[in-house]
Parts: C-alpha cells; sequence; structure tokens
C-alpha cells in the first residue's frame, strides 16, 4: 500500500519491503546493508529537504546512525509504506534523561498555553522511534515550534534563551517552522540579524528580517 500523505521535512515514513526496486539514486555497498537491516527492523527514516529538479514521486529520506554515520536515501514515492508527522514533544519529553525532563515538560507547556505545537527531531526522535539508543549526556535536544503569531515567537524565543542560560543544563537547538512553510534555526532567528538562512521544501537560502517577520499574524511594522 503506498502512502499518499504528504511528505515534508522533519516527517517520518518507514519503507515497504520491496524498497530496492525504488530507488532513483544509486547506494554504496556499505549503505545498502545498512539499510536492508534497518528496514528489515522495520525502522523509520526522517524525510529530508526535496532537489530542485523533484517530482512529486521523489522522496528524499535521511537515515541518522547512533554513531553519528549519515546515510541519504532517494527513493520513489511507491516505496513507503507509512509516514507520521513530527513527534510531539508532549508525547516523548518523559523519555528524555531525568535532568531535562523539567525543562521540556516546561516547553511543552508553554506551547500548549500558546496553542503553538512544539515538536521534537534530532536523537531524542531517532531514540524513541526505532527503540535504538541515541542520546548521550552531552546531547542536544532539537525542537520544533510552529507559531502563526508574532507574540507567540517573542515569548517562545524568551523562554528558550533563558533556558540556554542556565548553567550545565540541557542544550536546545531546533528551528521555527515559518507560516509559509520555510524554516530557521531559532538561535539565528532570536540574534536578530538583517537577513538569515531559511532551510525550504527545495533548498535553502537567505532571506531579509522584515520580509520573514511580515509572514507572522502582528508582526512590528
Amino acid at each position: 500500500m503506498t502512502c499518499s500523505e504528504p511528505l515534508t521535512r522533519h516527517h517520518w515514513v518507514r519503507l515497504d519491503a520491496g524498497w530496492e526496486h525504488h530507488l532513483r539514486s544509486p547506494l554504496a555497498p556499505e549503505a545498502r546493508e545498512q539499510l536492508l537491516d534497518w528496514c528489515g527492523r522495520g525502522r523509520p527514516f526522517v524525510v529530508a529537504r526535496a532537489d530542485a529538479a523533484d517530482t512529486e514521486e521523489d522522496v528524499r529520506l535521511g537515515l541518522a546512525l547512533p554513531d553519528k554515520r549519515r546515510i541519504a536515501l532517494h527513493v520513489g514515492r511507491a516505496a513507503v509504506l507509512s509516514s507520521r508527522p513530527p513527534l510531539a514533544l508532549r508525547d516523548v519529553w518523559h523519555t528524555a534523561p531525568e535532568s531535562w525532563r523539567s525543562v521540556l515538560r516546561h516547553l511543552s507547556l508553554l506551547g500548549e498555553t500558546l496553542g503553538v505545537p512544539v515538536g521534537v527531531f534530532g536523537s531524542l526522535a531517532w531514540e524513541y522511534l526505532s527503540g535504538v539508543r541515541y542520546v548521550r549526556p552531552d546531547s542536544d535536544v532539537d525542537l520544533l515550534f510552529s507559531p502563526t503569531r508574532w507574540t507567540d515567537v517573542e515569548r517562545l524565543l524568551s523562554a528558550l534563551e533563558a533556558t540556554s542560560r542556565t548553567p550545565g543544563g540541557v542544550r536546545l537547538d531546533g528551528e521555527v517552522l515559518l507560516p509559509d512553510g520555510g524554516a530557521v534555526a531559532w538561535r539565528e532567528l532570536a540574534s536578530r540579524p538583517h537577513r538569515l538562512l531559511v532551510k525550504g521544501p527545495r533548498g535553502a537560502g537567505l532571506r531579509a528580517w522584515k520580509d520573514l517577520t511580515a509572514l507572522f499574524a502582528g508582526a512590528p511594522a
């Protein structure tokens, strides 16, 4: 059964047993063996950014291994058995190391208060979905925020910056999703530069601060 759901960055997919028949870019032998083992165990892949020339039938995936290796996979959409959106932080924070939990729970509750979805990707998400150990004491936590109002962006950035100033605290990384489908690193957004690197569905580029903030309701003039 082919998955018909929209697939965008940070979504997760599982592949059909016959995924090799739908390869659209060659694989190195070592990567192929690793992917066969991974798929055979029913483990997921994360959806990556599409190339400019890709069609709706192309799917770019990534596999991040616990030893820091990265494997890119390019398949046809027919290889995708199932998909799911990014994990919600509220469903995952309790699986994090105990010393991180109060911070992650606070951010999850802040998102609920603001009506802003808070997701998680990176090592915490890989560990939760695959059952393989990824998280180490020095791991970052990658968060994904989807605000629509500029006032909510400011409150989120304030909370993230305050947490990041806490000595010995968990390191928070991640992205703020823009209303037009792009994404920007929250740390870069918090620094308020004139231009920011925005990752889009099909590439990345610099955009002016004023153009970016104008995407949100209630943005400053």
